[in-house]
């Protein structure tokens, strides 16, 4: 077996080399530090975003559930006839047609027209036809 020896500037080179080393590892896992802590920030904000999100929706969709359940508030105050007739004028029917399909005068249709109306706080026959739409009531 044969010996080597080192001499003491061999072991110093060595020991300076290795030191120099450890040092550049030091750095570079210093760095992988820092970005895995901005890595680590941003999935931190990311997950806040996609959860606000969440909680937006949630909010809309209560907003839109809300919305239904107050359209059907003002429904249940109307009398049978007038949903007949609210679902004839959802479906496009004339006031004249109505009347002749419900075998009632014109002027009772209008009649009953107001009376939708004037429960449904609805201006116009759109704002009619947008509720029965959002009930699904037609």
């Amino acid at each position: 077996m044969i010996e080597q020896t080192k001499s003491s500037e061999q072991l110093s080179n060595e020991i300076f080399y290795l030191r120099q080393q450890n040092q550049e590892l030091s750095a570079e896992l210093a760095f992988h530090r820092n970005v895995f802590r901005q890595v680590h920030k941003a999935l931190g904000a990311a997950s806040e975003i996609g959860t606000a999100m969440k909680e937006d929706e949630t909010v809309r969709r209560l907003a839109k559930e809300n919305e239904k359940l107050k359209c059907q508030l003002k429904l249940a105050k109307l009398s049978e006839r007038e949903k007949e007739i609210l679902k004839l004028i959802a479906n496009g029917y004339t006031s004249k047609e109505i009347a002749n399909r419900l075998n009632i005068s014109k002027l009772t249709v209008d009649t009953h027209r107001k009376h939708i109306q004037r429960k449904l706080s609805a201006a116009h026959l759109a704002d009619l036809i947008r509720l029965a739409v959002q009930l699904d009531f037609y």
